[in-house]
């Protein structure tokens, strides 16, 4: 039972999970490429274990207990705030932190211990340090919580979850210090509730980086590298092959590309068509899907209700030649050409659709390019525009 643990048990078994942690956590930082933040943990988790180990030599060791449950102290909260930088650093690992700060904690600590001693009183020192542990565990719970925003991980919510429940455990273990009244937990019990949630913290981290991961691979698959967009093949995986009436499929090619590569070189191109990719998407409704079909050729999904493909096609080429590149100069402009094919009753398909878009677009590059063809009207630009 856990009521039946002693302090010395309860202080091995957290010993033993820290170096548990810390080296999985180690070989977690050395197998992953998703690692900053990771090796700052491991490094809390071994601090954490000297700090544990201390406190047992303190309580069998009574000509040591000044300066053992001192350094004792001192470690822990340094641990804690290593921990606390390690979890926000590994929630957003783009997120820019001075280690350092880690030691002010720790500092302030071991100058109230020298002029206070007040270390030496087992209350006033469990109270503090837990108090400090759920400040610290509150802080990180709601960073971590705060950047599923930027990054809305399924684990990350249990994270936040398990760090929130460590630091509303810490505040129980203060206050029961504090009061000199242990109702709800004993200290052997408090201890091993910390102990298990550190483990747990331990293997949540480990899927949460596999899941960053796993994202990342997804993304990689999913994604044209260059620009962003998702890639033909995942377009053709999740547009149906049967549209319905009102749907449209646009194609859009960049004019003279190769011109504009044998001119200003192949970096030149790639910014056209970064720049490019991004100024279409901007424009675009939520429901188009937009993806990069191959060299300088993109195509568009639009469904029906999502807008008028004519007037939508126009919008894209004007925004396409309005956009001024670093590489080309001020002066130099880059023009698109675009096929739309619609949906209907007779041709439905997705691959009848992207033939005959690809015909509108090669109608649209012969007609004198930097312009729209629908196949499926009579259309002059300029009169649709002003009519829209």
């Amino acid at each position: 039972m856990i009521n039946e643990l002693d302090m010395p048990t309860v202080l091995f078994l957290q010993k033993t999970s820290y170096i548990a942690g810390a080296l999985t956590l180690g070989y977690l930082r050395l197998t992953s490429t998703e690692n900053r933040g990771v090796g700052l943990l491991a490094a809390s988790f071994v601090v954490l274990a000297v700090a544990s180990t201390l406190a047992g030599y303190a309580e069998t060791h009574p000509a040591l207990y000044g300066p053992l449950s001192l350094i004792n102290v001192v470690l822990a909260v340094l641990g804690y705030s290593l921990l606390g930088l390690a979890f926000i650093l590994i929630s957003n690992p783009d997120r820019k932190i001075r280690i350092a700060l880690a030691l002010v904690p720790a500092a302030l600590t071991l100058a109230a211990g020298i002029v206070t001693a007040f270390h030496l009183n087992n209350t006033y020192r469990a109270s503090a340090f837990n108090f400090l542990a759920c400040l610290t565990m509150a802080a990180t719970a709601f960073v971590v919580f705060m950047d599923a925003r930027r990054e809305p991980l399924p684990i990350r919510k249990l994270v936040a979850a398990i760090l929130a429940a460590y630091s509303l455990l810490s505040l129980t273990m203060a206050l029961e210090f504090c009061l000199n009244s242990f109702a709800l937990l004993d200290v052997a019990s408090g201890f091993f509730l910390m102990i298990l949630s550190k483990f747990v913290l331990a293997i949540a981290i480990v899927i949460f980086i596999s899941e960053r991961q796993h994202i990342k691979i997804r993304h990689l698959a999913e994604r044209d590298a260059l620009t962003g967009l998702y890639n033909r093949r995942f377009f053709n995986e999740n547009v149906s092959k049967q549209l319905k009436n009102g749907d449209a499929i646009l194609y859009l090619d960049i004019d003279h590309f190769k011109q504009l590569n044998d001119r200003w070189g192949h970096s030149a191109g790639d910014e056209v068509l970064a720049k490019m990719a991004q100024a279409v998407q901007s424009i675009l409704p939520p429901t188009v899907l937009f993806g990069r079909q191959g060299g300088e050729e993109f195509i568009i999904f639009l469904p029906s209700g999502a807008g008028d493909p004519l007037l939508l096609a126009e919008r894209v080429r004007k925004a396409v030649s309005e956009i001024r590149y670093l590489r080309l100069g001020p002066d130099v402009s880059v023009t698109a050409s675009i096929g739309i094919a619609r949906a209907s009753n007779d041709r439905s398909s997705l691959l009848e659709l992207c033939r005959e878009a690809d015909r509108g677009l090669y109608l649209a590059k012969a007609a004198g390019r930097n312009r729209v063809c629908d196949t499926d009207t009579d259309y002059i630009p300029e009169n649709y525009l002003r009519m829209g």
